[in-house]
């Protein structure tokens, strides 16, 4: 069932494939710690077609992506890791620069047809109704960018990641009513890699093969269904005069299943 809802995700140029592998939260949707003291034992879960993403973004870029599958890991001492897949398909684009509907998809968190991601994170302080914690992730995505002549490839792979300091607050939580609302915020260190043929098909040698910039997310998650993340990043290694040297926004809303 879930091979035929990515089978059919997709239905103009290609398949949108398998939804197979990618990394990091750069691609991932934070997950909030629900504890409250320290964790009693370790959990292991597995949890499949579990959200919808509605996400538009500065670019003129309104997309949908389906978490198809994530495997998550809570340790006792408090370390969390995940593994997480998605799939982007475009709804409306209005940029009319191809090479900028592109960029939209490398700088999507969860962009790309397949995106994967694995993301970490390590506690360094725990409250009652905070916690504070190291957030790493690693990801590769893989992009189906605007369409070359000579039948040359129309895709091509971007790895990426992210390290950052994340901080969470609970700012409502009433067991009686069964409702809550939690805040975070994340800033953090970003970077994205891909081969020189591949930025010189797609953003005609103006994104460096190795870039590197900052990102910062602030969000809010009311009760852990509906999910409303702003982000805002950078690189800062290419021209700021540029088309890809451009603080790019984009505002996510997800509903868990």
């Amino acid at each position: 069932m879930v091979l035929k809802l990515i089978f059919s995700f997709k239905k103009k140029h290609y398949l949108i494939g398998l939804l197979l592998f990618s990394t990091l939260s750069y691609g991932q949707l934070l997950e909030i710690d629900y504890t409250q003291g320290k964790r009693e034992e370790s959990s292991f879960r597995v949890q499949l077609v579990r959200t919808g993403i509605v996400g538009v973004s500065s670019l003129q870029h309104l997309d949908l992506t389906l978490e198809a599958l994530k495997l998550r890991y809570d340790a006792k001492n408090g370390n969390h890791y995940a593994f997480t897949l998605y799939g982007t398909q475009t709804l409306w684009r209005g940029n009319r620069v191809d090479a900028l509907n592109t960029f939209d998809f490398l700088m999507n968190p969860t962009g790309g047809a397949i995106n994967g991601t694995l993301f970490f994170s390590f506690p360094l302080s725990q409250k009652e109704l905070q916690h504070t914690k190291i957030g790493l992730s690693v990801g590769k995505k893989w992009i189906q960018g605007q369409p070359l002549p000579s039948f040359q490839s129309t895709s091509f792979f971007d790895n990426y990641g992210r390290l950052g300091w994340i901080y969470q607050s609970t700012l409502a939580d009433d067991a009686l009513t069964n409702s809550s609302l939690y805040f975070w915020t994340f800033p953090s260190l970003i970077v994205h890699q891909g081969t020189e043929a591949s930025r010189k098909q797609f953003f005609d040698n103006q994104l460096d093969p190795f870039s590197y910039g900052y990102a910062l997310e602030l969000g809010l998650e009311y009760n852990t269904q509906l999910k409303v993340t702003l982000i805002g990043q950078q690189l800062l290694n290419n021209d700021p005069e540029g088309d890809f040297g451009r603080f790019v926004a984009r505002l996510i809303v997800g509903y868990r299943f």
